[in-house]
């Protein structure tokens, strides 16, 4: 059951990374609901800083999700009883 768990939290990581890396170069990251009920985030929102700060979110997760790939192998067995 734990292989399991570990493997939804690689697929989860690098889906996440995935979507981090991609949505704020989109339209869709300066045009939602959001940003029309709080149109002072916009400034926030559009600026380039903030944005590499979400790739470089998307960035950590995908390495997240790749040093699990790496190392579910060698995770420890638990012993049944």
């Amino acid at each position: 059951m734990k292989k399991f768990f570990e493997i939804i939290h690689i697929l989860f990581s690098l889906e996440i990374g995935m979507v981090l890396l991609w949505l704020p170069w989109q339209s869709l990251w300066e045009n939602n609901l959001i940003l029309y009920l709080w149109p002072q985030l916009e400034p926030v929102v559009s600026n380039f800083f903030f944005k590499g700060a979400v790739v470089g979110l998307g960035i950590d997760s995908i390495l997240v999700g790749i040093y699990g790939i790496v190392h579910i192998k060698s995770a420890p067995k638990t012993l049944s009883s």
